[in-house]
């Protein structure tokens, strides 16, 4: 594959830290047929670095490196454009340099003096060159170049301690003499380089059978799943040539080809993804290539590859990951996508990691977490700043003191994601996920366990977590090995004729190549989904309800427990909560049955019966007479989460009397005469339906409401606050507080608000 002499030209100072620029040359590697003792064609990727105030030498050594061809059989391009700034000139630098089996520095005052050049050039350069990156500084202007310690250790070119501009000017005859010669030296070094470098005739032989490696369909699949992966800051005109440059570097060091060679690339880009602290970084792709043998990180990698590449199983490969890999794996959790959805294009099945993945410790949690405001608007605090400001109505109608104090702990309540309790309702019919990590969205993921028993319990989880009630505590530390998949791939909406098994046969790997040669597999491949509980729609991305969060795709499938940890003195984070929805006394007045009137005679909508209805709901702002009290507790450690359970419980009594005390002020005066009323419609604990939670608490939160207000001196304010008997679960309920107010629609509820505030920003910006 020709490639190209690129050159990026520094805009000015206020576009990059240095003027810099770069000269790339890219053709084929170096091949020889089996058999045969020299090189068909060799190749090479020369990075040239510069200052721009030595434009014209760098013009004049492009137009030099030109003529290096046959048998390197090269392309020169010369970008004449410069960057403009703004523009991703860091990544594009990083691309070429990675790529790089030469390097030419262009020695001036300009070029020593650049801070780019110093701090950011130099130092990937000469790390390159301990690894055997040949560097060849040519001297084009006089300068100090003795005093600095990296050069002393070069030998300059011209030889000698005269700088080209003290030979003639840029366009005479000597100095074209001296470029000449240098090129002459550049060919050889290459051509050595190339013979050094190139495989012997059985690992040709292997290579090319049955095709040459460049040839191999699964190569050019690997390349592109690397390059939609992990390239894209990598300049787009150099990204398939430097995909392949590692396709090509991989085989080597495994001797593959073929779909062995796409399962490695495979291993390969899961491991960036799982461990290298900058997975998209050109720079750091090639240093852990180059390093496969030296560096304690990249040589467990490289075992793996080995391992693979002997046995030919690379999906039995074994990766560890600490505490960071939830962090990690949501920061990436779109370079995941592009992987899944890459590998889904190309027919891969099962599409879940090739590799398992060993999470040294993490916490099993009996819930689900919601996806929170800052998740849902990455991390910009102005919708929900605009949101609050429209939640406040204006003096001139009402106080607004209880709209403040509803809007202030509503959104608190949402900012970081709550979790909600696993039902035994409708909602939760069909697999569901557990909470794994270490409490909060940013390191959390699902857990799914796709082996159950004949009710649906899964095998190895559910035992586990039913006993947490009797140990006191909410989640428990685990070892676990699974695989990553994406949500929306392999689960989907529970529907009446699903058994809750599997819709294929994991085991059954149809040939890649085959299958995208077949103009019916994507017919063939229509796989029905493992059935997921609705209340958990946001893992399988709106295909049933419209709530949704697309971050929320990225799902740890459940291969085994490796260990369970017994220590008590432990913490995961979450919230603690009860949500309490105010009402005045009297039923709501056009339907009696579906619950107590909600303030300023706010009626409820009709049901939603198909999900576009729910536009219905979310126009009713249902969540305005929901107050959320809530503290942030450590559910794993038995000691803490008894007080913080009992804090919680004080704190709701204290929020609610001195709303209760200052009703007058905080309510219009016809609902105040109604009388108002605070109705416990849902907590962590409890589900509010007409169902009992899988996994109940060994000390439920309604029942500690109830010790607390059976000592209320105030008997008024006690029986304004309605909590439900522990006979009233699962006792019929209104529709309205069982259909829109249960935990197990909270979900559908938040996307409602998520989606108000996205209505508020558009208005916001047409405005």
């Amino acid at each position: 594959m020709p490639s190209a002499v690129r050159r990026y030209c520094g805009a000015s100072d206020a576009a990059v830290p240095a003027a810099w620029s770069i000269v790339s040359i890219g053709a084929r590697k170096a091949r020889k047929a089996p058999g045969e003792g020299t090189p068909m064609s060799y190749s090479a990727n020369i990075f040239v670095s510069y200052s721009h105030d030595d434009e014209s030498w760098c013009d004049a050594v492009a137009k030099h490196l030109r003529s290096l061809h046959d048998p390197l059989d090269v392309t020169v391009w010369v970008d004449r454009h410069r960057i403009r700034a703004g523009s991703a000139w860091l990544p594009e630098i990083e691309g070429a340099l990675a790529s790089a089996d030469l390097a030419i520095l262009l020695i001036s005052p300009a070029f020593l003096s650049s801070d780019f050049i110093r701090k950011t050039e130099l130092p990937k350069l000469l790390a390159r060159r301990e690894k055997g990156l040949p560097v060849i500084p040519i001297l084009v202007m006089p300068c100090s170049w003795k005093a600095i310690g990296w050069l002393q250790s070069h030998e300059l070119r011209p030889r000698g301690d005269h700088a080209l501009a003290e030979i003639g000017s840029v366009k005479s005859a000597a100095v074209n003499r001296q470029l000449g010669d240098l090129m002459d030296e550049i060919a050889g070094m290459l051509r050595e380089q190339a013979e050094r470098e190139a495989p012997t005739d059985g690992q040709a032989a292997a290579l090319a059978a049955p095709n040459p490696a460049q040839r191999d369909k699964h190569a050019e699949l690997a390349g592109a799943l690397l390059a939609v992966t992990l390239l894209e800051e990598v300049v787009a005109d150099q990204r398939a040539a430097f995909a392949a440059h590692i396709v090509q570097m991989l085989a080597k060091f495994c001797g593959l080809a073929g779909e062995a060679l796409f399962n490695a690339l495979r291993l390969f880009i899961e491991y960036q993804l799982l461990r290298s602290d900058a997975p998209t970084s050109a720079q750091a792709l090639q240093s852990t290539l180059d390093s496969l043998e030296d560096s304690d990180t990249a040589r467990r990698l490289a075992a793996e590859l080995k391992r693979g590449a002997k046995t030919g199983d690379f999906a039995s490969s074994l990766i560890d990951v600490n505490s960071l890999f939830f962090m990690l794996a949501r920061e990436r959790e779109s370079l995941w996508e592009r992987y899944f959805d890459e590998l889904q294009a190309f027919g891969c099945d099962p599409l879940a990691t090739l590799c398992r993945i060993r999470v040294k410790l993490g916490f099993v949690a009996p819930q689900f977490l919601v996806a929170g405001l800052l998740s849902h608007f990455e991390d910009d605090w102005r919708p929900v700043l605009n949101a609050y400001q429209h939640s406040i109505p204006s003096p001139r109608y009402r106080s607004g003191a209880f709209e403040s104090l509803q809007a202030s702990q509503w959104n608190c309540w949402l900012v970081w994601g709550p979790s909600i309790p696993i039902c035994r309702c409708a909602q939760w019919q069909g697999k569901f996920a557990y909470q794994y990590g270490y409490g909060d969205e940013n390191n959390s993921l699902p857990l799914v366990e796709l082996e159950a028993d004949t009710a649906g319990r899964p095998l190895t989880l559910d035992p586990v977590v039913t006993d947490l009630a009797a140990e006191g505590r909410s989640a428990k530390l685990m070892q676990i090995t699974g695989r990553l998949r994406w949500g929306p791939q392999f689960l989907g909406q529970q529907d009446e004729a699903d058994t809750g098994e599997g819709s294929w046969d994991d085991s059954e790997v149809l040939d890649l190549v085959d299958d995208l040669d077949r103009d019916d597999v994507e017919d063939d491949r229509q796989a029905r989904k493992y059935p997921m509980a609705s209340a958990q729609a946001s893992l399988w991305c709106g295909e049933g309800p419209g709530h949704a969060h697309h971050s929320d795709g990225l799902v740890l499938q459940l291969e085994h427990v490796d260990r369970e940890v017994d220590e008590a003195r432990v913490y995961f984070s979450a919230y603690l909560w009860m949500m309490f929805l105010v009402t005045v006394a009297a039923p709501d007045e056009s339907d009696p049955d579906v619950g107590p009137q909600l303030l300023r005679r706010k009626h409820y909508p009709p049901w939603p019966e198909e999900p576009a209805q729910r536009i219905r709901v979310r126009d009713a702002r249902l969540w305005e007479e929901l107050l959320p009290v809530f503290v942030h507790a450590n559910i794993a450690d038995p000691a803490a989460l008894h007080f913080q359970r009992r804090t919680l419980v004080a704190n709701a009594v204290q929020m609610l009397r001195q709303l209760w005390e200052r009703r007058a002020e905080c309510f219009d005066a016809d609902d105040v005469a109604m009388g108002i009323r605070f109705h416990l419609v849902c907590s962590s604990d409890y589900s509010g339906c007409d169902c009992e939670v899988r996994y109940p608490s060994a000390e439920p939160l309604p029942a500690l409401l109830q010790r607390q207000l059976a000592s209320e001196e105030d008997r008024d304010f006690a029986a304004a606050i309605l909590v439900p008997d522990s006979q009233d679960n699962p006792a019929g309920r209104p529709w309205g507080l069982a259909g829109y107010y249960s935990s197990c629609h909270l979900p559908e509820l938040v996307a409602d608000y998520f989606s108000y505030i996205d209505e508020i920003q558009q208005q916001k910006a047409k405005r």
